[in-house]
């Protein structure tokens, strides 16, 4: 297929569900929100397969209009982690986000990227850049995508708490058969200024349609938003 062709068909598929999200967004009273948003893909080997086979792609394209709903500047910014993290430069785009994965990811010294399973390292650069880096009055809205349970659980649940305190919101959704255990439990962990996070697992995110992944990913959100400006963590 030409990739003009792949541009015009994802490009129907993303108007379609751009009307599909704005259900979801009234059903949670979310139809004026901004924030900034970004996606933490898991580029951990197992997941390597669905790299390949276009299932990684799949879901940033589900993903993609939250950000342009959400965001101040209709982008969507990327991490890649393993045992360690890329942050893209390039954030995916209306000019891109048809083959961002192929394009941006799967191509050049980024396709070698493979490793291990750390939450920890990715996190910490996703707080420096929104926190530290680019301060904004803003919420950031984070989906964190993952096939498997990780090896720094302490340092995962420090920076958890440390984010509590600032304007930023972690999704976190498990796919595949792994149990997720520890997932779970960051979804009440104690010793946080607010809940700042959410989780569920899926275990083939293609086969879920649109509108109930979009019902999922913004389940808590509204809650975190409002404690959010209750605490004054928001204005």
């Amino acid at each position: 297929m030409s990739i003009s062709l792949v541009k015009e068909t994802a490009t129907r598929k993303l108007d379609l569900r751009k009307e599909t999200l704005k259900i979801s967004l009234v059903k949670k009273s979310l139809t004026s929100v901004t924030a900034r948003v970004g996606v933490v893909l898991d580029k951990s080997g197992s997941m390597r397969k669905l790299y390949k086979d276009g299932s990684v792609q799949d879901v940033l394209e589900k993903l993609f209009p939250i950000a342009l709903n959400f965001d101040d500047n209709g982008e969507l910014d990327v991490w890649l982690f393993n045992d360690e993290f890329i942050r893209m430069k390039e954030p995916v785009t209306l000019d891109n986000f048809y083959n961002y994965i192929d394009a941006k990811v799967m191509s050049g010294v980024i396709e070698k990227f493979w490793g291990q399973t750390k939450y920890a390292p990715v996190m910490q650069d996703v707080f420096n850049k929104y926190c530290i880096e680019d301060p904004s009055p803003l919420p950031t809205f984070i989906i964190f995508l993952t096939d498997g349970n990780n090896s720094d659980k302490n340092n995962t649940k420090k920076i958890l708490k440390e984010s509590s305190a600032h304007n930023i919101f972690w999704e976190f959704v498990g796919i595949g058969d792994e149990k997720f255990e520890f997932l779970q439990r960051l979804d009440s962990l104690s010793g946080r200024t607010i809940d700042n996070a959410n989780f569920f697992d899926v275990k083939d995110i293609a086969s879920l349609s649109d509108e109930h992944l979009y019902d999922k990913l913004l389940y808590e959100y509204p809650q975190w938003e409002a404690e959010a400006k209750r605490v004054g963590i928001l204005r």
